[in-house]
């Protein structure tokens, strides 16, 4: 029978002395009892980890989301499709824009439109969008596809409870294939407590593993609806402006598009990312408006700077050898890679090789050789130096939507398939790599975190790596 909240925080740091029968009890549990334990259910996937049930998702249109991030973010009575109708227009030239906010050709690097000093395509067909409804009922709404739980990219330290996503596909995509956008808001939920480590987030673990056993899927839909909306007790709500990107860095979430509005063939395939600020504030920090930015594509480097041989492609290459452990993972769902937010690229292609590292950098022999030597020096003679430029092809937007469906990426692994562009499509249909590899594994996570915080195991101790996940990857990896 699984312990009781109460039980669990009283207090985070007398964690072990409340809900431990005994210190010896307690370091006797073997770590195979730890993850075959009582006190968590396997967790269906449907329930537990990517819910698609039509009933969990009629409470989630994307007015409400929309309004809810502009009302916990704007001091100016902004309203939801204000703050969408801006974003979409980023994608606008100055010239063709309908609001005030940025546009994609703000910044010049070397006469062209760029992001993070890298070229980017602008104007793209989505700026359109900037005039439209997202919440009407015709093509250019959007309905609700998907809700993520994405515990498993917590950090080890507990700095965050990890990911908590809904995703939306635009109508339009349900009958014309060239007109298919998808949105997916990433909140990363804080941890209250962080001082408790990661502890501090097992009532977030624990209320998505609880849904597997509720078989009602009206209390189920009601459930979620409260996690995103109201927060769980002593937590923030999911949906809060704050939570997508306010403030920067790995912990403070994003909302990224994958966009094919195509209609005269010139857009192709693309992925974006979003992230929200706040600007002019009054000196009490009230009053701020709410601005979407398109900002660089995380874990995305730009292609070029595999195959360079100039300072700034040579002190990528430099860093990333580092990323090669990482990379050389002996699971699919391990397999990932962290990239410094300087040398990542303001898109991400899945119709070219841009984001096609192996056909970038193949060529490099000093890289090549340096990767060798790298795999040499941990082990790894199964694989090449090759395998791991494609390894990390699979960890752009690009590689994991497009690139490398059912590419081998060496050691025996094979890198799963989408559905051909996306992971999820507008009829919530997900790809070959979500279930079969992804969900499986994250499953797995939920399961064994909670197991090791039964009763008579010794809790998870606060601390922990604050560059790794409770996964097994290195945060800030795409998958």
């Amino acid at each position: 029978m699984r312990r009781s909240l109460a039980c669990l925080f009283p207090l985070f740091s007398l964690v072990a002395v409340a809900c431990s029968s005994s210190t010896d009890e307690a370091t006797s549990a073997s770590s195979e009892d730890r993850l075959t334990g009582t006190c968590a259910t396997p967790p269906d996937v449907t329930r537990s980890l990517f819910v698609t049930d039509a009933t969990a998702l009629a409470n989630f249109p994307m007015k409400a989301v929309m309004n809810q991030i502009a009302a916990t973010g704007s001091g100016t009575g902004q309203t939801g499709q204000s703050v969408y109708q801006q974003m979409m227009d980023t994608l606008h030239t100055k010239a063709q824009g309908t609001t005030t906010g940025p546009h994609c050709d703000d910044v010049l690097t070397n006469g062209v439109p760029s992001i993070n000093g890298f070229p980017v395509q602008c104007p793209r067909a989505e700026g359109d969008l900037s005039t439209t409804n997202p919440f009407s009922t015709g093509g250019d709404g959007y309905i609700p596809i998907g809700l993520v739980n994405r515990f498993d990219l917590a950090p080890k330290n507990g700095a965050t409870c990890g990911q908590h996503r809904i995703v939306y596909g635009k109508r339009s995509g349900l009958t014309n294939i060239f007109d298919r956008v998808l949105i997916i808001f990433e909140a990363v939920l804080p941890n209250p407590t962080p001082a408790a480590g990661l502890v501090g987030c097992l009532p977030v673990a624990q209320f998505w593993d609880d849904l597997t056993n509720d078989n009602d899927a009206v209390s189920r839909a009601t459930k979620l609806k409260s996690f995103y909306f109201t927060g769980l007790p002593g937590f923030a709500p999911v949906i809060a402006a704050s939570h997508y990107g306010i403030g920067g860095g790995t912990g403070t979430g994003q909302i990224r598009a994958n966009m094919f509005k195509n209609a005269t063939g010139q857009d192709p395939w693309q992925l974006r990312e979003f992230r929200l600020s706040l600007t002019a504030c009054l000196p009490d920090g009230s009053g701020c408006t709410l601005v979407a930015n398109n900002t660089s594509v995380a874990t995305n480097p730009f292609g070029t700077l595999f195959g360079g041989t100039d300072a700034t492609s040579t002190a990528f290459q430099n860093k990333f050898i580092g990323q090669v452990p990482h990379l050389a993972a002996k699971a699919v769902p391990n397999v990932g890679m962290a990239t410094p937010g300087i040398d990542n690229a303001g898109q991400s292609n899945e119709q070219d090789q841009t984001n096609d590292y192996l056909v970038q950098g193949g060529g490099n022999t000093a890289f090549l050789t340096a990767i060798t030597t790298k795999l040499a020096s941990i082990g790894r003679a199964d694989l090449t130096a090759q395998n791991i430029l494609d390894r990390a092809t699979t960890q752009s937007c690009a590689g994991c939507h497009q690139l490398t469906n059912n590419k081998p990426i060496g050691a025996g692994l094979v890198w799963p398939p989408s559905n051909g562009f996306t992971q999820i499509d507008e009829r919530s249909k997900l790809s070959p790599a979500l279930t079969t590899a992804f969900l499986p594994a994250r499953a797995k996570v939920l399961q064994g975190f909670i197991n090791q915080n039964c009763p008579g195991v010794p809790p998870t101790p606060a601390g922990g790596d604050p560059g790794t996940t409770i996964g097994g990857g290195v945060v800030g990896s795409a998958n």
